[in-house]
């Protein structure tokens, strides 16, 4: 039996909560029976691009729809749909998934799915914004074949018909035995002591994820407290002047986009979590199993919590967030407290989605 050609279309393959989704899928899914390709709109370099290679799939480049005009933008995805014989189209664009299942239809591709990864409003920054979203919900009222979102609030944001949530599912074997050499060899990287207390965040250095709150509650914190911020983005320079005017500049560590995450999880002692907006938020699943607490604002979607007793919801005030770091305790953590069946494991994501991979509607 030939395989089923699934197209993931995505901005780029960087480290983002969808790309990760989609490489964390793609490494477990089972790849006699799935192909899958990559329709990018950007085509700098990725994080994961040498990996998607390895695993057998094709990279595509077309212009953004930021750089082009929508007919030429049109044009072009339907004809690399055409020329690559696709099953499937897989839009992780949010609202633009719109025009893309638009020009997937025009393509003949019989199933084409929307996967909405974030609170839509948080894209709403302007009048011609909002009337492109409003353009992109009926285009994909009319030509999606299927819905999917990672949590009940991203998906009644872009969606006016029904949809299933796929939970965004982690490797919890990955997380649950890191490697320890690993974790040494970054402490000694990031000159983190035994006497550290660690607050941690994984994500783009950008004004949504609110990395300028972390540094401020910092500044009010003794100098045993560092901030390790993982990732990259817009926002380094900034950040970095801005943890320089507070002098905490030797207490916030900058460590870039990493790979290691299960091990650079084992040197939180908190994680924190203050984004504005966040469709999931995948890394504080991934903090949870890792054993690490975590403080979470209120525009994080409830579906974080595995409800182990690790997750605080709090509204973005510093006094708030101050009193709950420096009372919170590191939580008992045990592997029994997860299994095979859990719902945020990779192999139950999979399942699920190759039920919706695997019905080809006509």
């Amino acid at each position: 039996m030939s395989k089923i050609k699934v197209m993931h279309c995505l901005g780029q393959l960087n480290t983002g909560g969808a790309e990760t989704l989609v490489m964390n899928i793609f490494r477990h899914i089972e790849r006699d029976k799935f192909e899958f390709d990559f329709l990018l709109f950007n085509d700098d370099k990725g994080f994961y691009d040498e990996e998607a290679k390895s695993l057998g799939a094709n990279l595509h480049y077309t212009s953004s729809m930021g750089h082009t005009n929508i007919f030429k933008y049109i044009r072009s995805i339907i004809k690399i749909l055409k020329d690559q014989n696709i099953d499937i189209v897989h839009s992780h664009m949010d609202w633009q998934g719109g025009l893309i299942v638009y020009a997937a239809y025009r393509a003949g591709v019989k199933k084409r799915i929307v996967h909405s990864h974030a609170n839509q409003g948080m894209f709403k920054t302007s009048l011609l914004h909002r009337l492109l979203i409003t353009i992109n919900k009926y285009l994909i009222k009319r030509y999606a074949t299927d819905c999917i979102a990672c949590s009940q609030e991203a998906g009644e944001s872009l969606f006016r018909q029904p949809f299933e949530v796929l939970i965004n599912g982690i490797d919890i074997e990955r997380f649950l035995n890191p490697n320890q050499e690993i974790i040494n060899q970054l402490k000694q990287e990031l000159n983190i002591q035994d006497t550290d207390i660690i607050l941690g965040n994984v994500g783009s250095l950008s004004e949504n994820k609110n990395q300028r709150f972390l540094i401020q509650i910092l500044s009010k914190l003794d100098k045993k407290y560092k901030l390790v911020l993982v990732g990259d983005g817009s926002m380094k320079y900034e950040l970095k002047q801005f943890s320089k005017e507070l002098n905490v500049m030797d207490r916030v560590i900058f460590a870039g986009v990493r790979k290691e995450i299960p091990e650079i999880m084992q040197l939180f002692n908190i994680f924190l979590f203050p984004s504005k907006k966040e469709g999931l938020g995948i890394v504080a699943i991934e903090a949870q199993v890792s054993g690490v607490p975590c403080i979470v604002s209120k525009g994080i979607p409830n579906e974080i919590d595995m409800h182990i007793g690790m997750v605080s919801f709090e509204e973005l005030d510093r006094n708030l967030w101050l009193k709950s770091i420096q009372c919170i305790e590191k939580i008992d953590f045990t592997k029994k407290d997860f299994n095979e069946n859990n719902l945020y494991n990779i192999k139950y994501t999979v399942e699920q989605l190759c039920n919706i991979y695997s019905y080809l509607k006509c």
